[in-house]
């Protein structure tokens, strides 16, 4: 009899605990894959969304499972460089452990479409056109044509302005032209106008800038990125456009397609509605004459720069060439409290553009600014454009590197009367 007991609680028990897996309803396409579809990858991943392919229908999904649950479980995608609470940034892509498990749970379960009556309704996204009234509309004077299965290519086109004075701006947004082969935009301003002399070497409108745009760099007045947003700067806060400035876009260009396109992308700026009491200020901290030693598998560096005025870093920009591996750069105060800025442990070239905080980082004066970089100069790094490695120096050129990052901040005690 007891054993009868002891064989029934047994079978309770084992019951109790297989039966929420049991009970556990499968994972479909409709219920649960949709809505992470729409939070993390459609803003690129649609039409017009700039992204090579569409994941808005089962069929689109279905076809590439495998390939998804690869790009997210390894986190290629969606592409968020910077390591999660390293920094308070603003618009984090990051899918949570839960949301790759419940990828995976479904690519393991047949990726099943599931009821219709389950999908939530299409998400809307907005246009293109962050600022629907620009006070200045800045393009190239010329199209340029990307040509077919053109690969990566990167373009800068120098644009003369014709203001008779300063302008300040608290807004700037960069469309593209063609979000089918436009990959990044950086917007910058040459105000001694030395782009206007670099030659096109092919011809074609603009000139080749793949590690840089081969002039000091005075400012920043935008840039665009799949699923980017307008720069909107905090109210007495803005941009300086320079009386007689050049504006230079930088154009990362990607065409896989079996045509060629056509691309004339466009900076559209805000004027300052008021006073403006605190400029945009663009700085770099970083190393600047590198030497980094050919098969050397990890080249480290530290450089830093102190605050000599209070000041709020509202975006910040680390930039590396292909041999680029991580990349470290926080604020130390006089009390010795540590506040992180960004940390990017795995880089890739392809993916870079500036990184906005939730709130300007406050840093008062005495604070120092840290930067560690670290590159991968040996024969195993796949990305070496050099077989054999060979040393490699500071420069603008693609097979050169650099080690920087680009902050933009304010000054704490500037005044409307004295914003420069």
């Amino acid at each position: 009899m007891r054993a009868i007991v002891l064989l029934v609680l047994l079978v309770l028990l084992c019951a109790v605990v297989a039966g929420p897996t049991a009970a556990t309803p499968e994972v479909t396409f409709n219920r649960e894959i949709v809505p992470l579809l729409q939070q993390h990858c459609q803003e690129c991943h649609r039409a017009g969304g700039g992204a090579p392919f569409v994941l808005e229908r089962y069929e689109h999904v279905y076809q590439r499972r495998d390939k998804i649950l690869e790009s997210v479980e390894k986190r290629h995608m969606p592409p968020w460089k910077a390591v999660s609470g390293y920094g308070d940034l603003l618009g984090e892509r990051r899918l949570s452990d839960a949301e790759i498990a419940t990828v995976a749970r479904w690519v393991a379960g047949g990726a099943p479409e599931g009821a219709p009556g389950d999908r939530p309704a299409p998400r809307k996204f907005a246009n293109a056109a962050g600022i629907a009234a620009p006070d200045v509309v800045l393009r190239p004077e010329q199209s340029f044509t990307v040509p077919a299965r053109g690969g990566d290519l990167y373009r800068c086109f120098s644009v003369q302005t014709s203001f008779d004075e300063d302008r300040y701006f608290s807004a700037a947004d960069v469309v593209p032209g063609n979000s089918k082969i436009v990959h990044h935009v950086l917007a910058m301003v040459d105000r001694e106008g030395h782009s206007a002399h670099i030659p096109s070497r092919d011809g074609l409108p603009g000139y080749p800038c793949f590690g840089g745009p081969g002039f000091r760099i005075d400012g920043y007045l935008g840039g665009w990125a799949p699923g980017a947003r307008p720069w909107i700067l905090p109210e007495g806060v803005a941009m300086l456009l320079p009386k007689g400035a050049r504006v230079v876009f930088q154009l990362h260009y990607h065409n896989p397609r079996l045509t060629a396109e056509t691309d004339r992308t466009e900076l559209r700026l805000r004027a300052a509605p008021g006073p403006v009491q605190r400029r945009l200020r663009f700085m770099r901290v970083g190393q600047f004459q590198l030497r980094i030693p050919a098969g050397e598998p990890r080249h480290a560096i530290e450089a830093g720069l102190v605050v000599g005025r209070p000041m709020r870093i509202i975006a910040i920009h680390p930039h590396m060439h292909l041999l680029g591996r991580e990349m470290k750069v926080w604020a130390k105060a006089s009390d010795d409290s540590v506040t992180p800025l960004i940390y990017i442990d795995d880089w890739d070239f392809n993916w870079q553009g500036f990184y906005f905080y939730r709130t300007p980082v406050a840093l008062p004066v005495g604070s120092w600014i840290e930067l560690t970089a670290a590159w991968d100069n040996s024969a195993a790094n796949p990305r070496n454009p050099n077989k054999p490695p060979r040393n490699v120096y500071w420069g603008e050129r693609t097979v050169d590197e650099m080690g920087h990052a680009a902050i933009l901040y304010t000054f704490e005690d500037e005044t409307a009367d004295q914003p420069r």
